[in-house]
């Protein structure tokens, strides 16, 4: 069927690329102020067309990190060596189209919409027709807005089509070829969450320890809890941020495996991670816990996108911002349960929590390359690398002068059988910091360090040593 044709039309959306162009350029436009929404409501409410041409005239995209259906331009690339004329023909703006093409270097002609006619469906058939007459011709797409196309087509490829287009175009004996992936949207949603991330939410446990009331049960309950509704929203978080870092994250060595990132998850069913996650988490904390930890929820949850959408942009101001998200973890326990928050507590995990979200910027900064002088959406270049070394290292110190300072002090000595076993815990946190700045300095530490710490053997051993060291001076004396 396919060598009779001498005509081989390719969707773009879905298709030739596991994204959609115009869903990015409207998220890159909301990222940098998200009250441009107003403005574009209005755009759309003059017409789909009208909204493309006026985001494409603002935003741009980079066609070269785009995440393609390699299988698909394969494919195209034997079908093109076989004499066939390849056309591009999407409702993505002309302006994206025609960057496309030209980075793919194997289309001889581009359709797209553009001048307030929007090339999807019926429209795109019509304007097939228009160009090749009543030459057959071979068309791939992906969604039933491609059916009326695939039906008028004499053959028919198909890219993670829905399976009653795939079981017509069988039946009527003209499916040439397909693409199928093995990749399970739930498990991207899954990782896309980030589980292994809720590491971070154990703070909210932290005011339990220190007050010594976590052998209360509801006192417990109340922070598991506390602890699901944060996770929750932490993940819808991470929803918005890769949504919103999409160009960015495709350029990063590991970013780019992201399933947002690489097209393994739809943008709309993260645009509702983004959406759901915050909703239930409030949902929850609002119908079982204190209003007081609403608060605080509600605190971070609006730090953290004013994070996502400017905050992560401007040097040192981003490196505090992930602190305080840090610290507020401690804080929110304390609102769930109920538990006095020490002051003590406040200032060691500020000074220990900046210290980390230095090294998370350290990272990025060692591992650019030769060919880049500056992190890509962060405010940081290659000459900031030995001051953030010095500046992380600094502050873990003053952390660890923090928590001696607190061991000496009334509360400890009154609250303890044996305080000075809690001297230990000063050797153990110097410890843990040392080898956590000194794997990060010869580049150990591939992205985030909180993940390298939940998979790292010393640091495992810390956790450990801390929670024993606490048991012996709570409860044996010596």
């Amino acid at each position: 069927m396919v060598e009779n044709v001498k005509y081989v039309v390719v969707d773009l959306d879905g298709t030739l690329v596991r994204t959609d162009l115009f869903v990015e350029s409207l998220l890159r436009y909301l990222k940098g102020n998200p009250f441009k929404i107003f403005r574009l409501i209005l755009w759309l409410l003059k017409g789909r067309a009208f909204a493309k041409e006026k985001i494409a005239q603002l935003i741009d995209i980079d066609a070269e990190y785009l995440p393609y259906e390699e299988g698909l331009i394969a494919y195209l690339k034997q079908l093109k060596s076989q004499g066939k004329e390849l056309i591009l023909a999407t409702a993505t703006h002309r302006n994206y189209a025609n960057q496309v093409a030209e980075y793919l270097g194997i289309f001889d002609r581009v359709m797209a919409t553009e001048d307030n006619y929007n090339l999807k469906g019926k429209n795109k058939l019509v304007a097939i027709k228009e160009l090749i007459g009543d030459e057959d011709f071979a068309y791939a797409g992906d969604s039933a807005a491609d059916a009326p196309i695939w039906r008028a087509a004499a053959a028919n490829i198909m890219v993670n089509a829905p399976a009653q287009y795939v079981a017509e175009a069988e039946k009527n004996g003209k499916l040439v070829w397909q693409a199928k992936s093995e990749a399970s949207t739930l498990k991207a949603f899954v990782k896309e969450m980030r589980p292994h991330q809720y590491a971070k939410n154990v703070l909210i446990f932290v005011p339990l320890v220190t007050s010594h009331e976590y052998s209360d049960f509801m006192h417990l309950m109340t922070a598991l809890l506390a602890f699901v509704c944060f996770s929750f929203c932490a993940s819808g978080v991470y929803f918005l941020n890769d949504l919103l870092d999409l160009q960015e994250d495709r350029r990063h060595r590991s970013k780019r495996y992201r399933p947002i990132a690489s097209g393994a998850l739809p943008l709309p069913i993260g645009i509702a991670g983004a959406l759901g996650f915050p909703i239930l988490a409030f949902a929850l904390s609002i119908s079982f816990l204190p209003f007081a930890f609403v608060g605080v929820l509600l605190v971070y949850f609006a730090i953290t996108n004013a994070y996502s959408f400017l905050l992560k942009r401007i040097t040192t101001v981003d490196v505090m911002t992930l602190a305080i998200l840090y610290t507020l973890r401690v804080v929110a326990g304390a609102a769930a349960t109920g538990v006095d928050l020490s002051s003590w507590l406040i200032a060691f995990s500020v000074f220990i929590f900046v210290s980390l979200a230095f090294m998370k910027r350290y990272i990025e900064v060692a591992a650019l390359s030769d060919n880049d002088s500056k992190v890509r959406g962060r405010g940081y270049s290659a000459d900031d690398r030995e001051t953030m070394f010095g500046l992380g290292i600094t502050n873990f110190t003053a952390a660890v002068v923090i928590l001696a300072l607190y061991i000496n002090s009334p509360f400890v000595l009154n609250s303890y059988s044996s305080p000075e076993v809690l001297w230990l815990l000063c050797l153990i946190v110097l410890f843990w910091g040392n080898h956590i700045w000194v794997c990060a300095r010869r580049g150990e530490i591939p992205d985030d360090p909180v993940v390298f710490a939940i998979k790292d053997r010393a640091s495992q051993l810390v956790g450990v040593s801390f929670v024993v060291v606490l048991f012996l001076a709570k409860y044996i004396a010596f």
